[in-house]
């Protein structure tokens, strides 16, 4: 089968998919959010909470808005596309007023409108009333915060045959104004079904009243900074494959589209279940649908455990050696198991240790505790640097700099000095060789002495040490 045939389009998705495999008892389900939440909870999925629903304008007349949080999601039961939701991500201060993503403020009265026209069945389907569904914010899960402007990513899963068959993850940009959403411009990245990281990604190029053109992006562009969208590691992976494949045992819709969001303090969270859905998919993950289908068709799955192997197995492994091949890097964790080497130390029982350390690509240069700095033998270097005398703050790095400018001069020194932000200060700190194995390979890294009482972990690797690594940001640990 060429590429061109691969494709699954909207006639054969209803005919071969939909109407023999979504009955109209399914369908009834997917196409009411309330009853869907319902169903799913009583299942122990987890949803996004429900704050407040309106049936009617009676309701709507009496609705204490002082009560309303400040910040929330506005959706129609019944509503198709995401035109019709909007998320407030604030409240004016001592106002009736909340602001979306885009800064834009809509009073009580504004909102109250778009409240009318949900209950008029404006974005609904069919022409009959709906029912407004005021749910809680998403908090952004921080593995996906720095590819997400202003609004929450989500994944999309298509499942046939209790299979997952294809995932992608929905970056919202500037031209979505916030939303997840390929058609008003968001970025959508196809996910290896193996392994959980992403792939290609596409975003609408020109909008037409015939036709849609998209365009391959590699990095994201409306951040402070650009970074590449392949090889993000989704958290929660195999979770998200099992829920998928849950959701289509409980519904019964047997060609199902899932779209899961990622709450930073609650996990994965189902948004919507689609018993119709859209075709994009296939665009973001540059193949097409037909083939995989048409494997699982005469399938018998006997569990869930099954089907979630079967989709790693069919459908996935495509990225992983690629990412190794093109970048040459190896995978490592968040927080990774390291060896630190002793320098000359007499009383050292060892001459090295294992510890936990946290790859941290928000410092440039890697930071070590002082208590770990001095039983590893810098015990000399760091009491040399407090006789100096140096000022415990400064009120700017360029009062900072003057003074390791001074010291550096002099030529007395042995080691360098560097200036941080520990606390919210501005500090002079030294900066010490330390020899590690991290990923099975040893290496000596420069590491800034911290005294910082909030520092978790006893070395931060920072940037200068990551540049032949991919993190692996789905494991991590607390203390």
């Amino acid at each position: 089968m060429n590429k061109y045939k691969q494709i699954l389009g909207i006639n054969r998705r209803n005919q071969e998919y939909i109407r023999p495999h979504n009955p109209p008892s399914a369908k009834k389900i997917s196409d009411n959010k309330i009853l869907c939440k319902k169903i799913l909870h009583k299942a122990d999925i987890k949803t996004p909470k429900t704050i407040k629903i309106i049936r009617n304008k009676r309701q709507l007349e009496t609705l204490a808005w002082q009560d309303l949080p400040k910040s929330f999601v506005v959706k129609p039961n019944r509503g198709t596309g995401g035109n019709s939701i909007i998320v407030f991500y604030g409240q004016k201060k001592g106002k009736l007023s909340w602001i979306k993503s885009n800064h834009q403020v809509m009073t009580k009265e504004q909102i109250g409108i778009h409240f009318e026209k949900i209950l008029d069945g404006v974005f609904s389907m069919g022409d009959t009333g709906d029912v407004v569904v005021i749910e809680e914010r998403i908090l952004n899960h921080p593995t996906l915060r720095d590819y997400s402007f202003r609004g929450v990513p989500d994944i999309r899963l298509i499942i046939f045959n209790r299979v997952p068959v294809m995932a992608m993850a929905r970056f919202p940009t500037k031209m979505s104004e916030g939303k997840a959403n390929l058609h008003a411009g968001g970025i959508c990245t196809g996910i290896d079904l193996a392994n959980g990281l992403t792939t290609e990604s596409i975003q609408l190029k020109k909008r037409s009243i015939l036709e849609n053109t998209y365009k391959n992006v590699e990095f994201t562009s409306d951040l402070k900074e650009n970074k590449p969208l392949k090889g993000i590691k989704i958290p929660y992976w195999d979770e998200i494959l099992n829920i998928a494949i849950k959701c289509q045992d409980i519904t019964n819709i047997g060609f199902l589209g899932i779209d899961i969001a990622i709450d930073a303090d609650r996990g994965p969270l189902v948004l919507e279940v689609n018993s119709r859905p859209g075709l994009g998919i296939q665009m973001a993950n540059n193949s097409g649908l037909r083939p995989k289908l048409e494997k699982l068709k005469d399938m018998n799955i006997s569990s869930r455990k099954r089907a979630s192997r079967l989709a790693k197995t069919l459908f996935g492994g495509e990225i992983e050696d690629e990412i190794e091949s093109l970048s040459g890097k190896e995978i490592v964790n968040l927080v990774e198991k390291i060896t630190v080497y002793h320098k000359i130390d007499k009383k050292a029982k060892k001459e090295y240790q294992t510890i936990r350390a946290l790859l941290d690509t928000g410092i440039t240069t890697s930071r070590i505790d002082e208590g770990l700095a001095n039983r590893m033998g810098h015990k000399e270097t760091i009491e040399n640097f407090k006789n100096l005398g140096i000022p415990e703050e400064f009120k700017s790095v360029s009062e900072a700099k003057k003074i390791i400018k001074e010291y550096t001069e002099n030529g007395d020194l042995n080691y360098r000095l560097e200036v941080i932000t520990e606390s919210a200060k501005i500090k002079v700190k030294p900066v010490v060789k330390t020899k590690i194995k991290i990923a099975g390979k040893q290496k000596e890294i420069e590491t800034i002495v911290s005294s910082q009482k909030e520092m978790i972990y006893p070395i931060l690797i920072g940037n200068k040490e990551l540049k032949n690594y991919l993190i692996d940001a789905s494991k991590t640990f607390t203390r």
